[in-house]
């Protein structure tokens, strides 16, 4: 059976805006593994429900299914030790623990108030009442607000 990875997607099937997705293609890529991505929108919860929890990236290798990018990249690295590594020893890997965190709280909220409405304008309609609800009740302001 092939790898499947349940990927965000936009309003079409080929827009694939997720870092995290990324992350988790990029690491099946460098491992040489084939997978399948399998779109996946917001409001989709059902379709991953089996995975424990309501995000994406969710990777399903035979009976393994894991979610969270950081927690496949140590899955890959585990399962697969015959493909090219991911880490160079624990000292790669823990820095690239630290990179990730330091780029999602510095990079990631920063540019999230640039691409905001861009990124809300070409998501699924059915997913636009959950995303405006769900970011401005994080944010404590409107969508608007946030990426003025």
């Amino acid at each position: 059976m092939a790898i499947k990875l349940y990927d965000l997607a936009g309003a079409e099937d080929d827009r694939r805006f997720s870092p995290n997705c990324w992350r988790s293609k990029m690491a099946l890529k460098h491992k040489g593994l084939e997978f399948e991505t399998i779109p996946w929108r917001f409001t989709e919860k059902d379709a991953i429900a089996f995975s424990g929890q309501g995000l994406v990236p969710v990777l399903v290798d035979g009976d393994r299914v894991v979610h969270d990018s950081w927690n496949i990249a140590l899955y890959l690295e585990e399962a697969y030790p015959s493909r090219p590594g991911l880490f160079e020893g624990a000292q790669s890997r823990a820095l690239t623990e630290f990179f990730q965190h330091w780029a999602f709280r510095a990079i990631h909220s920063a540019t999230l108030k640039v691409i905001l409405l861009d990124l809300f304008a070409r998501i699924a309609e059915k997913d636009k009442a959950y995303f405006r609800e769900s970011r401005e009740k994080r944010f404590g302001m409107t969508l608007e607000e946030y990426a003025a």
